[in-house]
């Protein structure tokens, strides 16, 4: 566990604000049941078999777990719950404990120390079940969404997230009985307005440029279809698998979906081919195929099998698409040590941004912070001229999971900021 100074800070500015009687037992408060909230989601990870850290900074605390196999959207969502449900269990407890009814405002209000149990315990965990992002509900409403809509969850939750809290604060501004409550929904905006920015580009950037000779259109119905392959069964090949999904002529469906057509039919030394021999192909012929971004982890983990194994060594002249899809698999499938390792032979062979964000995120899913640090601001140096490459990085840090430990972390926010200014 790291406790870092902005947590200290952020204890004493509660206690700067309402003053020592009450400031002293919401601070204590505070600091104990941020604390059991983060064992919360650690623990709940740990069960999955994870690794977990816990992390304590300014106005939040961090738990962060490296998962040894590919999880299951209930066990994400589990994980996530698991923090406000033991914030909110232990509040209430040491409330009935010291004989104050929880559910009654004269009981609770009476006195200091159970004015700021009740804030501290059930009302923040309350507070974190709310379904929008960052909040624990937030997550755990993407993955309800993740369920009709496969890979796609968080990215529908960050854009609506913004809407829903800029109402909820004008609500509360107007209304005298929950304007004090308007402050908490002003800074979350501000952060889902971070967010909302990140997120204007989507992330086609990280799997490399799908050509610039080909529409918006073309790129939409593409990436259509490859979404519609990986939540159907049927045909195998490429050919196979373009026409009965509806691939746009001159376009194709991934390696990685061949792969998984192959292996559902036992085909399993020519779906690892399908995924190998892209990866090594040297022709520089047009790679028209969108990335498996629709994918589970679950469906990817069985492809990955194939192939993690018997990676060959990194060369400059493979194709950059192929490569970064490859590292994204590796880290999407929580293969965090290959896909740090690897990746960082990859980008030592071909600089390449993309790569750098996905190995940061991979050393920092395993606890390196400071290798994770040290690795996006690589990735910044070494970003293409391009806007997209500029928000594909912003849009990870904020956005990702994987950089929750360290997004505040004051060299990386320094960059958000300056990568936003630009």
């Amino acid at each position: 566990m790291q406790v870092r100074p902005g947590f200290a800070v952020f204890l004493l500015l509660i206690l700067a604000i309402n003053g020592v009687e009450l400031g002293i037992w919401l601070a204590g408060s505070v600091a104990v049941f941020t604390l059991a909230h983060e064992l919360g989601h650690a623990l709940a990870a740990r069960r999955t078999g994870a690794e977990a850290s816990i992390a304590l900074d300014f106005l939040a605390g961090y738990a962060s777990f490296t998962p040894t196999r590919a999880l299951t959207r209930s066990e994400r969502a589990g994980i996530a719950i698991a923090g406000p449900a033991v914030q909110i269990a232990l509040g209430v407890a040491a409330l009935v404990v010291i004989g104050v009814n929880p559910f009654s405002h004269d009981s609770f209000a009476a006195a200091n120390h159970s004015l700021a149990i009740w804030w501290a315990g059930p009302m923040i965990g309350a507070f974190n079940l709310i379904p929008v992002m960052p909040l624990d509900g937030g997550t755990i409403a993407a993955e309800v969404v993740d369920v009709f809509a496969p890979g796609r969850g968080r990215r529908i939750l960050s854009r609506i997230s913004a809407p829903i809290t800029l109402a909820a604060f004008v609500a509360m501004v107007l209304s005298d009985e929950w304007r004090p409550l308007a402050s908490f929904a002003a800074i979350l905006l501000v952060f889902q307005l971070q967010l909302l920015s990140a997120d204007s580009t989507s992330r086609d950037s990280s799997s490399g440029e799908p050509g610039a000779e080909r529409s918006v259109e073309a790129i939409r119905r593409t990436a259509d279809a490859e979404r519609l392959g990986w939540t159907s069964t049927g045909a195998t090949g490429p050919s196979s698998v373009s026409s009965s999904v509806g691939i746009p002529p001159g376009t194709n469906p991934s390696p990685w979906l061949v792969a998984r057509r192959l292996l559902d039919e036992g085909r399993v030394d020519e779906a690892r081919r399908a995924v190998l021999d892209d990866l090594v192909d040297e022709s520089g012929r047009p790679r028209p195929w969108w990335p498996p971004h629709s994918a589970t982890p679950e469906q990817l983990s069985t492809v990955v099998d194939l192939v993690v194994d018997r990676l060959p060594e990194p060369r400059a002249t493979w194709p950059a698409q192929s490569v970064e899809t490859l590292v994204w698999a590796l880290r999407h499938t929580g293969r965090h040590r290959v896909a740090s390792d690897y990746g960082s032979r990859c980008f030592s062979s071909r600089p390449d941004p993309v790569v750098a964000v996905h190995v940061a995120a991979s050393v920092a899913a395993l606890g390196d912070e400071e290798s994770a640090v040290r690795w996006i601001t690589v990735a910044a140096r070494s970003r293409r001229a391009d806007d997209a490459t500029d928000r594909f990085l912003r849009h990870s840090v904020l956005i990702d999971h994987e950089f929750e430990s360290v997004r505040h972390h004051p060299d990386v926010a320094e960059l958000l900021h300056r990568l936003a200014d630009e």
